[in-house]
């Protein structure tokens, strides 16, 4: 176990936060930013639904989790040599998006694939991060740094997203990404006011002989049914947020107005959902908060079945809409995150929470892909009604199971509460 760390708890905090917002950055310009960018061009929902590919990273990080949980050496620190190279390589990236590419509707495949590449070094960033929040960060505090995590990620999709929009509509497509390339390298200037936690040497003896792996991972107490949770709980949530830029377009908004409407929704409405989760997790268990948070947001994207009908929707009325369902969302997605992170084993915190969260990413990019199909096929209409449908359907399955695994009774604080639990998980 980790001894404690010497780092100010805010001098920590915020240096968590900003990597988390830094990596929120390129998964803002993919799925809010471009899609809207894109479809002001002329491109089509079926090609636009493909950015969802650009997720494909976060989905496999899994497969170099265990290399960077027990590649711990580095003159920086255990998690933060990972850290800091990965930080500047997607600043430069960024830049490289700025100054060898135009923005035309014919660079976007180069485009796409150097966001690959960005999300590929976040992705092995945020392993380290990972890792590092739950090296230093205990029991209700785990409540906590998810509120904060969740927060943070969302402000960077906002910077990413409505940042960017707002940039390319005013400043062109340079300044947008000169912009952002900054904001990934900012997260350096805490990083070297960061000490992290040494490990004891029988910590150094367990982890030389049980070598962190998919293979334990997959030995966790009731593996296979978090990892379906993990595939559930956001996957239709991402299909609906994957076409509600080319919907706004298509109902007349404006990229400027789009811009301002998500940056609002996402640093406001995202964040107090985040927190909310967090502070509601400590008191009623992170399950619980899940379930309720999860069951609302799902019921509430029948509030798009009306402006999709139309296919007419004012500034107001996507605020309001996008407002409440955020921040529901948001809510369930920091006590989802809260249940994952617990699970995890300190053993190999990385691996395990990885696992988790490439499953709910490579879900959430597929149903991203999905999402543009069936616009095409079926219209926005009956879009938002078969999603409103998927997403009942799972919050109900994900209820039933947290019910029989006795996530929902109040015993499952206790026995998570010091995160240190093979053993009082398997009782769950």
């Amino acid at each position: 176990m980790a001894k404690v760390n010497d780092t100010h708890p805010y001098i920590l905090m915020t240096f968590i936060g900003a990597l988390y917002l830094s990596q929120g950055v390129p998964m803002g310009l993919a799925f809010v930013g471009l899609p809207a960018i894109m479809r002001s061009l002329g491109i089509s929902t079926e090609l636009i639904g493909l950015l969802g590919i650009v997720i494909l990273p976060w989905a496999i990080k899994f497969m170099w989790a265990p290399l960077v949980d027990r590649l711990q050496g580095g003159p920086f620190g255990p998690r933060k040599s990972w850290i800091i190279p990965t930080q500047i390589i997607c600043g430069l990236l960024f830049f490289a998006l700025a100054f060898l590419i135009t923005g035309d509707k014919s660079d976007f495949t180069l485009v796409i694939g150097i966001i690959i590449l960005i999300n590929t070094v976040s992705a092995t960033q945020d392993i380290a991060a990972d890792g590092l929040a739950i090296d230093c960060f205990k029991g209700k505090q785990i409540d906590q740094i998810n509120g904060w995590q969740i927060g943070a990620f969302a402000i960077g999709m906002a910077i990413g997203g409505s940042a960017t929009l707002i940039l390319y509509d005013n400043g062109g497509w340079s300044l947008a990404l000169i912009t952002l390339g900054c904001i990934m390298l900012s997260p350096l200037i805490l990083a070297f006011f960061v000490k992290e936690p040494e490990k004891t040497s029988t910590a150094q003896q367990s982890h030389h002989d049980e070598k962190p792996s998919i293979k334990q991972t997959f030995k966790r107490p009731n593996a296979a049914k978090i990892i379906i949770v993990a595939a559930l709980f956001q996957s239709v949530h991402a299909m609906v947020n994957a076409m509600g830029g080319p919907f706004l377009v298509d109902a007349g908004l404006s990229l400027t107005e789009i811009g301002t409407l998500t940056g609002t929704v996402i640093t406001v409405f995202a964040v107090i959902g985040s927190l909310f989760g967090a502070i509601c997790a400590g008191f009623i268990g992170a399950p619980l908060t899940a379930i309720l948070a999860g069951s609302i947001a799902a019921v509430a994207l029948s509030l798009w079945l009306g402006p999709a009908q139309s296919m007419k929707v004012t500034f107001n009325e996507v605020l309001m809409i996008t407002g409440f369902i955020s921040i529901f969302v948001f809510t369930a997605y920091a006590a989802f995150f809260t249940i994952f992170m617990r699970w995890a084993s300190p053993k190999q915190a990385g691996t395990d929470f990885t696992v988790l969260q490439c499953t709910e990413t490579f879900f959430a990019g597929l149903a991203a892909m999905v999402a543009g199909v069936l616009v095409g096929q079926f219209g926005f209409y009956n879009f938002y009604l078969i999603t409103l449908f998927m997403a009942i359907l799972a919050m109900t399955w994900i209820g039933f199971s947290f019910f029989r695994l006795g996530y929902l009774s109040q015993p499952w604080l206790q026995k998570t509460k010091n995160n240190e639990g093979d053993a009082q998980s398997a009782q769950s």
